[in-house]
């Protein structure tokens, strides 16, 4: 169990870096690209990439997490899982080929044809990735995840987007570079797993028996992440879903984007372990734990320096983004509360209850951004999706007692002291704010947040260090980070206090 444990922290170590390192790049990219092109180019790969999403939703049967969950996964297992990626990759082709044209009639803007065309031969180009990958999740060597995942990343943002994008100016820089790192993705999953399928769909039906649940999670999934976006441009315009998904890109930067990784890497821990519900109920804890430790001093942080943030990053042309980041970084905490659920209970074979958590969220999150949206276009939007994040939390941790023993005990003490870090952080960035208004120039603005966040971390660490002081809960997330930190700088643990 402890080496299980090591690995799972191990993992989440180069998850993160994984994550740091791939969103390092993409805000690279993001900076050129937001200055190159305009609102409307993202937006029109923006409702391109939810129509094609409604199709390969379908085919989300969570096969790869099944070759997971699974302690007998043989060759006809993943041998069924890569035909069953490439026969739905081309039959997504073929749909999306004759619904581009009333697609792009629908929304008045013909270039929707060529977009989705192009991403449509993406798709099927990727469903032709070596399922052998799988096994550097299953077998938690994601070492071999971090440089599979990064060189792709380097390589497609660095060597095609990014050199199109100085050239062409347009929408086509995006389209392409995805075409081609498709095409990098599946080059690079032969050569670096000696896996080599064939064609077989001999265990569909013991692969589905898990993946009906998954399926279901993927739609509603796919509807809560991609339906605001469509629903934004259909009534406030291209340029609004534009404005909207890079809002959105830089408002989860640290809360979703440190989340994510952690949760890829843990779940396949989870499942080693769902046997003994004790311990796993110990780690989902501490792993919940660190978690808000972070993403809640990142999520408020943004959002208080979203003017900065947007102008430094985006530019003047991109303001409006700037209310919509400011409620996307509070909701984007919300969010990271309710995955830390959907993954244990993936874990334990609970995928019901995920289905049924996601699915309230999203009965809840629709009607109010069509409600919304249409008086107060995209930060209408925004706000209906924070509201609807807080109606459902309570629902979620509900949920996850029926799979450990969890309860409003639990949750109070996971909570509070960063609770109470964030609010004090916030109380001094606020005072700094009023009495130093932002400048005027980027690299006087990019040294304005920078001072802020800064003392804002600071003011936070400090606060939250001092209230577990008090306690000094050996097993708590606070716990594991001085650790790491004390192994970082050389200390013992009994000099940070912790023996």
């Amino acid at each position: 169990m402890t080496s299980v444990n090591s690995r799972m922290a191990t993992g989440a170590a180069w998850m993160v870096l994984l994550r740091i390192s791939d969103r390092t790049i993409g805000l690279i990219s993001t900076v050129v690209l937001a200055r190159l092109l305009m609102p409307g180019d993202f937006g029109l790969i923006a409702i391109a990439a939810a129509v094609i999403g409604m199709l390969e939703v379908l085919g989300a049967v969570g096969l790869d997490v099944a070759l997971i969950q699974r302690a007998d996964a043989r060759r006809a297992h993943f041998d069924t899982a890569w035909t069953f990626h490439i026969l739905f990759g081309l039959a997504v082709a073929l749909v999306v080929a004759g619904i581009a044209q009333p697609v792009a009639a629908f929304y008045a803007d013909p270039r929707l044809v060529g977009v989705m065309l192009m991403l449509a031969a993406t798709s099927a180009l990727q469903a032709l990735e070596n399922i052998g990958v799988v096994t550097f999740r299953k077998e938690l060597e994601f070492d071999r995840e971090f440089r599979y995942r990064i060189t792709q990343r380097v390589l497609t943002t660095f060597v095609v987007t990014m050199p199109l994008a100085f050239t062409l100016k347009n929408y086509w820089a995006l389209l392409f570079g995805s075409l081609a790192g498709a095409a990098i993705k599946v080059v690079l999953s032969y050569r670096l797993h000696p896996y080599r399928p064939r064609f077989s769909l001999a265990a569909l039906g013991e692969l589905m028996a898990f993946s009906k649940w998954y399926l279901i999670t993927s739609i509603i999934e796919y509807v809560y992440g991609r339906m605001t976006g469509l629903i934004i441009g259909k009534w406030a315009g291209v340029a609004a879903v534009g404005t909207y998904t890079l809002a959105d890109e830089i408002a989860t930067l640290a809360t979703r984007e440190i989340s994510a990784p952690v949760q890829r890497a843990v779940f396949p821990g989870y499942a080693k372990i769902a046997g003994d519900r004790q311990e796993l109920r110990r780690v989902f804890l501490k792993v919940s734990s660190i978690l808000l430790l972070i993403v809640l001093p990142s999520g408020i942080g943004i959002g208080l320096l979203a003017e900065p943030i947007v102008l430094v990053v985006l530019g003047a042309k991109w303001e409006a983004a700037i209310p919509l980041v400011q409620v996307l970084g509070l909701n984007g905490i919300l969010t990271v509360l309710l995955s830390t659920g959907h993954y244990l209970n993936l874990a334990v074979g609970m995928a019901r209850s995920t289905s049924l958590v996601l699915g309230a969220h999203v009965a809840i999150t629709i009607p109010l951004v069509l409600w919304s949206v249409r008086d107060y276009g995209a930060q209408g939007a925004v706000v209906a999706m924070l509201v609807a994040s807080l109606l459902i939390t309570p629902f979620n941790y509900y949920l996850v007692s029926k799979a450990v023993n969890f309860g409003w005990v639990e949750l109070r003490n996971l909570m509070w002291r960063p609770l109470v870090g964030g609010l004090v952080m916030s109380g001094v960035i606020i005072t700094l704010q009023q009495q130093w208004p932002l400048p005027s120039g980027t690299p006087m603005q990019l040294a304005y947040a920078v001072v802020l966040a800064a003392t804002g971390a600071v003011t936070y660490g400090a606060t939250v260090y001092l209230l577990w002081r008090r306690g000094s809960d050996p097993d708590s997330g606070e716990a594991w980070m001085l650790e790491r930190a004390a192994a970082l700088v050389g200390l013992s643990p009994a000099q940070l206090g912790l023996r």
